[in-house]
C-alpha cells in the first residue's frame, strides 16, 4: 500500500542571504544539516502491523512523517498504491490524507489548545467537506465513545483532559476521516505504565474493528515484538534489519539488533560502548561501525542489504 524507495531527508539550518553568499564565494558545497534518513527502502503491507524500532535520533519518527506525507523526501520517493506522493494531483493528495493519518507522540502539543474536543474532531471533516454541522457533531460524539471518552466531554478543551485522555482524543482525531493506514508515533511513551497498556489495547481493538493497517513507531523492542507482524530496526538513519516477528531472537541478527535484544533479556555479555552516530556527520559506511564489536575494515563502506530467510533482510558486512 505504502512504500518508501531510497528516501533521504536532511534538515538544514536556516541561512541568511549573507551566509549563502559567503558559502558560494568559498565554493563550499558541503551538505550540512541533520541527515535523519539516508537512502532507505521500506514497504507497508495492507492489514499488517509494521513495528518501526530505534533509539532517539535513529530517524524513525522522520521516516514515519515521510510515510504519512508530512515531510517530502530530498531524494527518492514515497508511493501510495503505486502513485508518487510528490507528483499527485491536488485531488489525489486530498484523497491520500483521508486514507493515511498520523497519531503524534505528544498530544499536548499536537492538539490546538483553542479548540474544544468536538471542534478538533470536526476540523478534518470540515477541511475535506464531509457532512453537515449536525452530522459532524454526531460523529464527534461517536468517536469520543469509540476511544473510551464520554460524549459529554465534547465541549472540553485539551487542558481539561488528563494525559491518557488527550492521547485518546488524538487517536479519535486521527480516526475521524476513517483512514486505511494509521501511523502511530510512540503512542504511549509519555504515559504511566497502566495507561500505556490501555492505549495500546485500544489501538489493537480499533485496528481489528476498522481493518486498519498500523505503522507502530517505538523505541520499545519488546513491545513491538509482542504486537507487530513485522519488525524494522533503524540506526543512524538507515535500516539495520527487517524481519517477521516470530524470527526475533531466533537467528543471528545484525550486531545492533543483537545488542538491543540482549538488553531486553538482561544479558550483560553484549553491552554496547560508545555513543550513537552524529547525524550531522555520520560514519562513511555502516553507522554502527564505531560501536560494533564485530567491525571489520570493510564496514567503512556502505553495507548491502542481504536476504536468506523469506521476508528477512539485514544490512551487514560481518554477517
Amino acid at each position: 500500500m505504502l512504500k518508501a524507495e531510497f528516501v533521504h531527508k536532511t534538515f538544514r539550518p536556516a541561512r541568511s542571504f549573507g551566509q549563502e553568499l559567503w558559502s558560494l564565494l568559498k565554493k563550499d558545497t558541503r551538505e550540512d544539516g541533520v541527515k535523519a534518513v539516508r537512502g532507505l527502502n521500506l514497504e507497508v503491507r495492507q492489514g499488517e502491523i509494521l513495528g518501526l524500532v530505534g533509539e532517539s535520533g535513529s530517524g524513525k519518527s522522520t521516516l514515519g512523517r515521510l510515510l504519512g506525507g508530512l515531510y517530502e523526501p530530498d531524494q527518492g520517493q514515497v508511493t501510495y498504491e503505486g502513485r508518487n506522493l510528490a507528483t499527485m494531483t491536488r485531488a489525489q493528495k486530498i484523497g491520500f490524507f483521508q486514507k493515511v493519518q498520523f497519531m503524534f507522540q505528544d498530544p499536548a502539543s499536537a492538539l490546538n489548545p483553542r479548540l474544544t474536543a468536538e471542534a478538533a474532531l470536526s476540523e478534518g471533516l470540515i477541511i475535506h467537506h464531509l457532512g453537515q454541522r449536525a452530522q459532524r457533531r454526531e460523529k464527534a460524539q461517536r468517536l469520543l465513545a469509540e476511544v473510551g471518552l464520554e460524549p459529554a466531554m465534547a465541549n472540553r478543551y485539551p487542558h481539561q483532559f488528563s494525559g491518557g485522555q488527550r492521547q485518546r482524543l488524538g487517536l479519535a482525531r486521527a480516526l475521524s476521516l476513517d483512514p486505511e493506514i494509521l501511523v502511530a508515533d510512540e503512542p504511549a511513551s509519555s504515559l504511566d505504565v497502566s495507561i500505556q497498556a490501555q492505549i495500546i489495547n485500544l489501538l489493537l481493538d480499533l485496528k481489528e474493528k476498522r481493518g486498519l493497517t498500523l505503522v507502530l513507531i517505538s523505541h520499545d523492542l519488546p513491545l513491538v515484538a509482542l504486537l507487530a507482524d513485522r519488525v524494522a530496526v533503524m540506526y543512524g538513519g538507515l535500516l539495520m534489519e527487517i524481519m517477521p516477528r516470530n524470527l526475533l531472537g531466533q537467528l543471528q541478527h545484525h550486531p545492533y539488533v543483537q545488542a538491543l535484544w540482549a538488553s531486553t533479556l538482561g544479558q550483560e555479555d553484549y553491552i554496547l560502548t560508545g555513543e550513537p552516530p552524529d547525524p550531522q556527520n555520520p560514519p562513511p559506511g555502516c553507522p554502527f561501525e564505531p560501536r560494533c564489536p564485530e567491525a571489520k575494515p570493510i564496514c567503512l563502506t556502505p553495507p548491502p542489504m542481504k536476504s536468506q530467510e523469506p521476508d528477512r533482510f539485514w544490512a551487514c558486512h560481518a554477517r
